[in-house]
């Protein structure tokens, strides 16, 4: 079995225990949602680090310097861990919090763009006459 097709058997089954236990206790199907939740994202975590190794190869290869795909790679993480912060948030049912978390991601990203952005304009300025 391949390794997405197991994730997705383990996230269907978890969500039907998540499910069942909701009837006897909110705060138990909760639990076992944002467990499961925690263990799938540990999953896929495990495995971007051959992405992110593949993307450092053919940058030098390139010629490419590190510090532009190192960025974007870490941009990319920031994005999924804000948006599985935001997903956890709105399993256990605290939509304010969720709705704060993505909105600490998107600032987050803003921030850590910024270099980016400068050296973009700078590249643009020295373009104009």
């Amino acid at each position: 079995m391949t390794e997405a097709l197991r994730l997705a058997v383990f996230a269907v089954l978890t969500a039907l225990a998540a499910f069942a236990l909701r009837g006897v206790s909110r705060q138990a199907g909760a639990a076992v949602a944002l467990a499961a939740g925690m263990l799938l994202f540990a999953a896929a975590v495990s495995r971007m680090r051959e992405a992110a190794q593949a993307v450092a190869d053919l940058s030098q290869k390139a010629g490419i310097g590190q510090e532009t795909p190192q960025l974007l790679i870490k941009l990319v993480g920031m994005a999924y861990a804000a948006e599985f912060s935001t997903q956890a948030c709105r399993d256990a049912g605290e939509e304010g919090l969720a709705m704060k978390a993505a909105l600490c991601g998107k600032m987050l990203l803003l921030a850590q763009t910024l270099p980016l952005v400068v050296e973009i304009g700078e590249m643009a300025l020295k373009l104009c006459p």
